[in-house]
């Protein structure tokens, strides 16, 4: 017979592991990350921080997304202020959008 302390043990373990496969199993909300996400009226507006490919330094970037029409359009911040101006980086249907990403070269897979 088993000792009450290996029992319990046994059943914590158990229990833990069905809560680890609930956790991975579960549904995964996508999350977006940005330093400003604001949505209304069927446009959602992120702004973030990052570094173009054309430039070497820091720039404000900003996307505005049609949640209706699947639309999406990338701005950057550009110039110093009190002169700064808003460039369009690209934009378009999403759909349209995401389809290139699909077709880039991989890399050859394995070491």
């Amino acid at each position: 017979m088993k000792s009450p302390s290996r029992i319990l043990l046994s059943g914590s373990a158990l229990c833990l592991g069905l809560l680890i496969l609930v956790q991975l199993s579960g549904y995964q909300q996508p999350v977006v990350h940005g330093d400003m996400i604001a949505e209304g009226g069927g446009f959602t507006m992120l702004t973030m921080g990052g570094r173009s490919a054309s430039r070497d330094q820091d720039t404000h970037c900003l996307i505005l997304l049609d949640n209706h029409g699947g639309w999406m359009m990338a701005y950057e911040l550009v110039g110093a202020r009190p002169k700064r101006t808003i460039e369009l980086l690209d934009g378009g249907p999403m759909e349209r959008l995401f389809e290139r990403g699909r077709f880039l070269p991989r890399p050859p897979a394995g070491p």
